[in-house]
């Protein structure tokens, strides 16, 4: 790409053009042809110089998680025979990061090469693809500018970030599964954990008689306690719930506390759904540690774009589902509406967990809806955005 820096130049090589059509004469033309050499001859020597010069992007991870950093290195090699007293880099990091676009010059001799790095810090969840960066040189008189296209970089993915929330650890309601109980209720009297000396309470039926025997002395079974749990995770990623939400505090307090729960979810092989509207069909499941990077690629992508508000979400899709699990429910907002469809949904059987996201700013209208939660024994976990302003608030 070609760009005129000094546009009189190129108006000075007009006028001399036609000044030598119309007068005619030896000088009119020498004025004029010399005139066009002085850009031509730098612009062929420019053209066939950038076409030697190459160069590459390289990141230091193209998996990484918000809050760390990557470094990002530039590479530029002149293979021709000539040197480059003057090369503009530009574009570097610039947007794919979120970061301000940073050009560098450069000097390069012939068969040289040149190296630049930088740091970047990954700031919030997505796909980033690095832009390309150019480089830039031009004539020593300052006329003409040539750019290439040197290279473009490869594309990283910033996961959310993983907290370790306080575990609440999802309630079963059928028998013979794979999570670990301590109700006696959960034994599986077709399994045996261990054997142990008979105590004053135990049932007569859990007697092992060919130990107790052989020993001697009363020996009764210990069965192994499991059941089967089917936690589901709703996201609200309703448009309504994110109104006033500019920085995207809460909106990304939301999508790591999903991310955390389905890493320790799937980091325990226990099957788990994710409910919310802006995915494809609404949900999606994962039943073992293999899944939660894939899970986690759609994850990235969600955005506050749900037309239906987040209770009603809920209570639609719960209607398909049996009352016998954990329901994990995350938002930002929460009206009296809201408690009325939870308190409903307990009512039918289901175990719910509420995470409710919002600023250290007190609101009334929420903190009167948690206390009726909590006296109904829904389990509340209150998470506060320091960062969230006065005008964010509103939207709780």
């Amino acid at each position: 790409m070609v760009k005129i820096k000094k546009p009189i130049f190129l108006l000075i090589v007009i006028i001399l053009g036609i000044t030598a059509i119309l007068a005619g004469g030896r000088f009119p033309y020498f004025f004029f042809y010399l005139s066009v050499l002085i850009g031509l001859v730098p612009f062929l020597w420019l053209s066939v110089g950038l076409r030697k010069i190459t160069g590459d992007i390289k990141v230091s991870a193209n998996r990484t998680e918000v809050g760390r950093s990557l470094v990002v290195r530039y590479t530029i090699n002149n293979s021709s025979s000539g040197r480059f007293p003057y090369l503009e880099l530009s574009n570097i990091v610039g947007s794919s990061f979120q970061e301000p676009v940073e050009n560098k010059i450069v000097s390069l001799e012939a068969a040289d090469s040149a190296v630049f790095e930088r740091e970047v810090k990954c700031t919030r969840r997505g796909k980033y693809d690095m832009s390309e960066f150019q480089i830039k040189t031009g004539d020593p008189f300052g006329l003409l500018q040539l750019s290439k296209s040197l290279a473009t970089g490869e594309k990283v993915i910033v996961y959310p970030k993983l907290t370790m929330l306080q575990e609440i650890k999802p309630s079963a309601r059928q028998h013979f599964g794979d999570f670990n109980q301590k109700e006696y209720r959960f034994e599986n009297h077709s399994l045996v954990s261990d054997l142990r000396e008979w105590q004053v309470g135990d049932n007569i039926k859990k007697i092992h008689w060919k130990q107790t025997a052989r020993q001697e002395k009363f020996v009764v079974k210990n069965y192994e306690k499991k059941g089967d749990i089917a936690p589901k995770i709703f996201l609200d990623m309703s448009k309504n719930s994110y109104l006033h939400d500019r920085n995207h505090n809460l909106e990304d307090m939301a999508v790591d506390t999903a991310a955390s729960f389905l890493y320790y979810f799937l980091g325990n092989s226990i099957p788990v759904d994710l409910f919310s509207e802006p995915l494809h069909n609404g949900s999606m499941h994962g039943s073992q540690s293999g899944d939660f990077l894939e899970i986690m690629d759609r994850v990235i992508d969600l955005a506050p774009q749900g037309k239906t508000g987040y209770s009603t979400f809920v209570k639609n899709r719960s209607h398909y589902l049996a009352s016998s699990g954990t329901l994990y429910l995350i938002t930002p907002r929460l009206s009296f509406s809201d408690a009325a469809v939870l308190l409903s949904l307990k009512q039918k059987g289901f175990e719910l967990v509420l995470f409710y996201l919002s600023s250290p700013i007190f609101n009334e209208e929420a903190a009167t809806v948690l206390e009726r939660l909590r006296e109904n024994r829904v389990k509340v976990q209150s998470f506060y955005s320091p960062e969230v302003s006065k005008d964010e608030s509103k939207a709780i």
